[in-house]
């Protein structure tokens, strides 16, 4: 019988992804891109070949898709000596810059045009103060997971002045790990000040607000942080502050709709249609934030606001969940209207942890 041939002077493709720390998924798709074929396909068991010199085209082309450079580019790029695939990749960042500055022009123009002339001036119309639509159950979960030796994943749920709920949940990450908690808790603490002080006060502006005592908790010398969301259920309202990879998401009915966008920067680029989700589910940096509380890192949160109505369900979870729950799964156990917070959320953790559960997770529930 024939036996299939291997040249030793070649990597397989589980080699190269160990010595390039793409996986073979990725390694597979770029292959068939053309920006990294095989040197060599074995014609008995059509395994792939690779030469040692293409570690470093594999670790060149997932960084250059790291920063959303288009495939057409980066094969330009990889064929460059050195001193030119530099002065290459500058060129295509100066283009980035400028298209990056003429979409902030006209995200003012617009926003103008809107009631707000920036940010810092533009101010939100206060919600309603009804009591038809305030949360009537609420529930939290926290797990250590089957992986992590200690839990930095933390959750809050507190009553407000006036009627209104304050849940939030944060994943912290370094070596701190009540900082999440004690973040949670000068957001809380902060919030409650300012609305026993004026209970009429905007309550998005009065979130802006109290993300600054959790943010003066970010340790300047320590690669501690963590990510927030926090969500004030008031009236017929939904008003988020959210940074990070923690998610939020609104129940009505049958549709599940997500409410934030998780600060990676490969997400991004996938929002932006710059990288197909494939391809970030096989990168090395899929992970990897470009904003959070941390020291170095932006830690402005995304200001959002929703409409509730009765029946709506509000999941806040950490990425413990979302990013091991098959979504289809996670949708289902969502939209289940039998079934009551408290035994959704011992649902939630325990679809975590049947699907191998590597991270800490927490979660709270909101029933309208």
């Amino acid at each position: 019988m024939a036996q299939a041939y291997r040249d030793e002077t070649l990597l397989s493709i589980g080699e190269l992804a160990a010595a390039s720390g793409l996986s073979p998924k990725a390694l597979r798709m770029y292959a068939d891109s053309e920006l990294l074929p095989p040197q060599r396909v074995d014609p008995f068991t059509g395994y792939r070949s690779y030469g040692a010199d293409q570690v470093r085209r594999a670790r060149l082309i997932a960084a250059l898709r790291g920063l959303g450079m288009g495939l057409a580019r980066i094969r330009v790029l990889c064929d460059l000596d050195a001193a030119a695939a530099a002065s290459e990749l500058w060129s295509w960042w100066r283009q980035e810059e400028a298209d990056a500055l003429s979409r902030g022009t006209a995200v003012r123009a617009l926003a103008q045009d809107l009631g707000g002339l920036s940010p810092e001036d533009t101010t939100m119309t206060p919600s309603a103060t009804i009591h038809d639509a305030v949360p009537r159950q609420v529930a939290t979960a926290v797990h250590r997971g089957l992986v992590r030796a200690a839990q930095q994943d933390a959750t809050l749920h507190r009553e407000l002045p006036g009627g209104a709920v304050l849940i939030a949940v944060a994943d912290g990450f370094g070596a701190d790990d009540e900082l999440s908690a004690r973040m949670l808790d000068a957001l809380a603490d902060d919030l409650v000040g300012t609305l026993e002080t004026d209970p009429s006060a905007d309550p998005l502006r009065a979130l802006e607000t109290a993300w600054a005592a959790a943010e003066a908790l970010v340790p300047t010398e320590e690669p501690d942080g963590s990510t927030l969301t926090a969500a004030l259920l008031q009236g017929s309202r939904l008003h988020l502050a959210h940074l990070g990879d923690t998610r939020a998401v609104l129940v009505h009915g049958d549709r599940v709709d997500p409410v934030t966008q998780d600060h990676t920067r490969l997400r991004s680029l996938v929002a932006a249609g710059r990288l197909s989700p494939d391809e970030v589910a096989a990168h090395p940096d899929r992970a990897v934030l470009n904003r959070a509380l941390a020291a170095g890192a932006p830690t402005a949160p995304d200001l959002l606001l929703r409409r509730i109505e009765a029946g709506d369900l509000v999941l806040i979870a950490s990425d413990g969940l979302h990013a091991v729950v098959d979504p289809s799964a996670l949708a289902e156990a969502l939209t289940d209207p039998r079934t009551d917070v408290g035994a959704l959320a011992e649902q939630l953790v325990a679809m975590t942890l049947e699907a191998g559960a590597p991270d800490n997770v927490a979660l709270v529930l909101a029933r309208v």
